[in-house]
């Protein structure tokens, strides 16, 4: 089901001027505001107020850059396409208007700006981003996290270092050949290294152990490329095999036989280079993500055979449009990029797990010259970051909407000032590593993404 109104699909600083036909120089100006002005964003609640100019190039075949339009008027269409109230006026002589609307909705609305009887029509995308709606900071005395997550009693795991919420104790997971991968459910903590599959559960104080796989060649588990995992259960997808890890009720780790996986002529993607991610679309079902040599992901269904190891469905891949740029435990994320010129952009879209399939639940327009940051996939569920530079927003992150619609925005209580690679949000927390053994960790609230 698309869920992008046919007008936002087709928005992104689209210019109707008075020119013959296609795309010249007299169709491209700044945007809203001056010359190099990102797109606008503003916070909920607040009144959006923007300077648009009008189109009065002198190489297009029309009326003198002296001349001046002597009337504006506006259109706002809000997330789901609904007109809301909104005002125009010209100022400058008629050089510019100043926009003005009160947004209800968060998420991008959909401007359209009409000069007459010159100047054109000017149309952009305005984004809206819900307050933060999560918890205060808390300051971890850590050192910079690649792979961050937390038990339900609150120890935080970063990089094979567990901070236990109880007595602030540390117990330290790496091996003589580094930080293992790691993987939590609730209170259980699995993870992969050293040729080893252990399970612990967090007690608040300290880590258990209470069980431990040795992995024979066969089973060696490579360089891991995405996890799963439940209490039960651990799925890790390796550079060549999906592996199937379970507790059993005896207290025993158990391993089946792994199961080959990729195309044959797949290719890296993502900002850290992965062949594959994993989605969940069933208790035991799963979809590996990946690329061939197309522009589309390719999303390949494979579920637990009566032997316990993965099998592959003989149904075709499933073609999603763009590269993946973010992941959760049962939906992913994509972005279609277009550079072309005059209207560079991208496209946001998110894919639920419903019925062992992966279903389009909310798209996104992104116009440039905002930055779409892509998450890192291989330390787990990251999601794609809106940002700005000089905004009241500044970082954004997409939010799915409590009824089925366009995708929502939250800002994060970001400091714009870090550079890329060093601020994660998930589903539960954003956090931003610091210098030193500093992480700043925010708990997300549970309305933020659904």
């Amino acid at each position: 089901m698309k869920t992008a109104p046919r007008l936002l699909a087709t928005s992104a600083a689209v210019l109707l001027s008075g020119c013959a036909s296609g795309f010249d120089e007299c169709n491209l100006l700044p945007p809203p505001g001056s010359a190099g002005q990102n797109a606008p964003a503003v916070i909920l609640g607040n009144i959006a107020e923007f300077v648009v100019q009008p189109n009065l190039r002198s190489s297009c075949e029309a009326p003198s850059p002296s001349q001046a339009p002597d009337s504006v008027s506006v259109e706002v269409f809000d997330p789901n396409n609904h007109v809301i109230a909104a005002e125009a006026s010209l100022a400058n002589g008629g050089h510019s208007a100043t926009v003005r609307f009160v947004p209800k909705t968060p998420g991008r609305h959909h401007v359209r700006v009409a000069f007459a009887p010159v100047g054109s029509v000017q149309q952009f995308g305005a984004y809206v981003a819900a307050e933060w709606r999560g918890g205060d900071a808390t300051l971890l005395e850590l050192p910079r996290c690649t792979q961050l997550d937390r038990t339900t009693h609150g120890t935080w795991i970063c990089d094979g270092v567990a901070l236990h919420a109880k007595g602030g104790n540390e117990t330290r997971l790496a091996g003589p050949s580094g930080p293992p991968d790691v993987a939590v459910a609730g209170n259980v903590v699995w993870t992969v290294g050293e040729n080893r599959v252990r399970r612990f559960i967090d007690t608040g104080a300290e880590l258990v152990l209470t069980g431990t796989l040795l992995l024979n060649q066969r089973d060696t588990v490579t360089i891991v490329q995405s996890r799963l995992a439940t209490e039960e259960e651990l799925w890790v997808l390796d550079t060549e095999h999906l592996h199937r890890f379970a507790f059993t009720s005896q207290g025993v780790v158990t391993g089946a036989t792994p199961t080959p996986w990729g195309l044959p002529n797949r290719v890296l993607f993502g900002v850290d280079l992965v062949q594959g991610v994993l989605v969940r679309t069933g208790p035991t079902e799963v979809q590996v993500v990946q690329m061939a040599l197309a522009p589309d992901s390719l999303a390949c269904a494979f579920q637990v055979g009566p032997a316990g190891s993965f099998v592959a469905s003989e149904a075709p891949c499933q073609r999603l449009p763009g590269v993946p740029a973010g992941t959760e435990d049962s939906a992913l994320w994509t972005r279609v990029d277009n550079d072309a010129s005059p209207q560079p952009g991208r496209t946001l879209y998110r894919w639920a797990a419903e019925h062992g399939a992966l279903v389009e639940r909310g798209t996104l327009m992104v116009d440039a010259p905002i930055e779409l940051v892509s998450a890192p996939l291989r330390p787990g569920a990251a999601l794609p970051i809106l940002q700005w530079r000089h905004s009241q927003a500044g970082i954004i992150v997409p939010t799915v909407p409590a009824t089925p619609g366009a995708l929502g925005l939250e800002a994060l209580p970001a400091n714009v000032d870090l550079p890329y690679g060093v601020r994660t949000a998930t589903p539960r927390f954003y956090w931003e590593a610091g210098t030193g053994r500093s992480t700043r960790v925010y708990a997300r609230g549970e309305s933020s993404l659904k």
